[in-house]
């Protein structure tokens, strides 16, 4: 069991660590981003990360309050499925009603890689490596595909 300073301090070391490997990557349309802080621009989306000492996760987190706005923007990622697919190079998990740990509903659309340990820095490579290849995949189909998102918001 770790203690909560120590479960503290490697939260921000692994997300200071994840930010810098990250540094070296630019969007798909040549400019500089802040990975851990994606802008998708649009109310309520996020592109998120979420690690433990059992995963990490990718996720496109839908948290829209109006649960028809939020089913709006999911059934859009749905109709984009296989292009998601295609540009992701594999299936990812699709949860139209999410419940987090604060019993706020979103929609979710994720990828994780069991066996990682955020408190173990061994394992950062393999972590980094999973969302490096994902966030970058995640920008290109955002870039294609974000003005059909921004049409809903309308």
């Amino acid at each position: 069991m770790y203690s909560k300073e120590y479960k503290s301090e490697m939260k921000k070391l692994f997300y200071t660590s994840f930010g810098k490997y990250m540094s070296k990557n630019k969007s798909i349309n040549d400019t500089k981003i802040k990975w851990l802080n994606y802008k998708t621009n649009i109310k309520d989306l996020y592109f998120k990360i979420d690690c433990n000492e059992n995963y990490t996760k990718i996720l496109i987190d839908i948290q829209h309050n109006d649960d028809e706005i939020r089913n709006l923007f999911f059934a859009q990622f749905l109709e984009l499925e296989k292009l998601f697919i295609k540009t992701m190079g594999e299936k990812w998990t699709w949860d139209s009603e999410y419940l987090n740990s604060y019993g706020q509903k979103s929609s979710q659309i994720s990828k994780t890689l069991k066996k990682v340990n955020i408190y173990d820095k061994k394992t950062w490579v393999s972590s980094f490596k999973f969302l490096e290849k994902r966030f970058i995949k995640i920008d290109e189909f955002w870039l294609n595909f974000y003005e059909v998102f921004k049409a809903l918001e309308n």
